[in-house]
């Protein structure tokens, strides 16, 4: 028999839509969070890290910015909105400022002559 999903209390909801509001100026409603999680779950994300093995640290482009956030596996639901300089992205960051590198040439194959 499986264990039914931990459902998060509103207070803890609360946390999250407040922290949400103070870090990106974002409501979070039921909706939103609704349309993030489905979006994270189809896999339309840029950057996924796993922290632990039941959460996830998440970035997505939403509303014309990036959203950085925790995803718990195990509430199916958002813990906590990270802001734009979280450390926990900050090796992402970095790749993403370093100087791209040159494209390779294209590969031309010989034609192959049996002797």
């Amino acid at each position: 028999m499986s264990r039914p999903f931990p459902i998060l209390p509103p207070a803890r909801r609360r946390q999250v839509k407040e922290c949400a509001l103070t870090r990106f100026g974002f409501d979070v409603g039921k909706q939103a969070r609704q349309t993030l999680i489905r979006r994270l779950q189809k896999g339309d994300v840029k950057y996924a890290r796993k922290l632990t093995t039941s959460r996830t640290v998440i970035v997505l482009d939403y509303n014309g910015r990036e959203m950085t956030f925790l995803y718990s596996s195990a509430a199916k639901d958002i813990i906590s909105f990270l802001g734009p300089d979280a450390p926990e992205t900050a090796e992402w960051r970095q790749s993403q400022c370093a100087t791209p590198a040159l494209p390779r040439p294209p590969h031309f194959r010989r034609d192959r002559v049996c002797w």
